[in-house]
Order: structure tokens, then sequence, then C-alpha cells
């Protein structure tokens, strides 16, 4: 039996295993700075949301119109103009400043953030799992199909 290396074989082997280890160390390492620092921006944007409807939901109650549309300039900047979802909740929020319109609008406008939160809570959890669970993404509920929901129970 014949126990021969071949040193170019031995040597070109070592530097394939070489090269597989520190691609799989670079992208565990970016993924984990991804992730980090994606889930502290995250954090973070849900924390604004929420303190701007409170904000909203004081001016609303102590019929604060200019202060209200503050709050309209500062949530635009920060939703998404292309979702249908992000416009019905700044459109509750421009009829809030109607000062006609007294109803519970601030319940509705409160509902559709939660929402929106409830949606971005699970994409971060999504995101900061291993690829093989990431199959399927989490949906948003509507604010229509919500309330239904909330109606029948």
């Amino acid at each position: 039996m014949d126990i021969s290396i071949d040193l170019p074989t031995f040597l070109s082997s070592g530097v394939v295993a070489g090269l597989v280890a520190a691609l799989v160390a670079l992208r565990t390492n970016e993924r984990n700075i991804v992730i980090e620092n994606i889930t502290k921006q995250r954090q973070a944007w849900r924390e604004k949301v929420r303190n701007l409807a409170l904000r909203i939901n004081s001016s609303y109650q102590n019929n604060e119109v200019t202060a209200l549309q503050n709050c309209y300039i500062e949530l635009q900047l920060i939703l998404n103009p292309n979702d249908d979802k992000d416009i019905s909740i700044l459109d509750t929020l421009w009829e809030m400043t109607n000062e006609e319109s007294k109803s519970n609008l601030n319940i509705e406008l409160s509902e559709k953030l939660a929402l929106l939160l409830k949606h971005d809570w699970e994409r971060a959890k999504r995101e900061a799992k291993p690829f093989w669970f990431k199959f399927c993404k989490p949906s948003r509920l509507s604010y229509d199909e919500y309330k239904h929901k909330r109606n029948k129970s």
C-alpha cells in the first residue's frame, strides 16, 4: 500500500479549504454586523413611531391642529410613500386635522400604527433568523381586515 502524498494536491486542497473557511467566516461576520445595525435602527424607528403616536393622540385630544399638522409631516417622512397601508395612516392623520371631524379617529390611527409596528417586529424577527427559516414572509394585515376581525369578536 503506497501512501504517498502529492505535494501540489495537498497544498491546493489546503488552500481551497482555507478559502472556504475564510468565505464562511466573512459571510457570518457581515451577517452579524447587518443584523445588529438593522435591528438597532428598526428598534429606534419603532420607538419613534410610538412616541409620535402619543404626541398625535395628545394633540388630537387638545384640539391642537398645528401640532397635528407637524406630526403629519414627521410621520410622512418616516413612512413608505409607496405603500397603500402607510398612505392610509397618513390619510387618517390628515383627517384628524379637520376640526369638523370629531370622532374616534385617534383610535383608528393607533390601531393602524399598531398593525404597522407588529408587521415591522415580525419582519425584524424573521431577518434575525438563519436563512433557512426565511421562506415565508410576514404579511401585513390591512386595517379593513383587522377592523372586520375586531367587529366579529
